[in-house]
């Protein structure tokens, strides 16, 4: 399987459950809210970033 490296281009707003199987893996699906056209990546830390 081929791997491709990206850059964040679009902020969105999501929702996930903190639960997760023993394999570190989502326990339920993440839900996608909303597109955030107001923000640039560079304006929002990124997943698992400090704070």
């Amino acid at each position: 399987m081929a791997v491709a490296l990206v850059g964040p281009e679009l902020v969105a707003e999501v929702g996930a459950d903190v639960a997760r199987d023993s394999a570190g893996r989502w326990w339920h699906p993440a839900r996608w809210y909303r597109a955030r056209p107001d923000l640039s990546p560079a304006d929002v830390m990124f997943f698992g970033g400090p704070g």
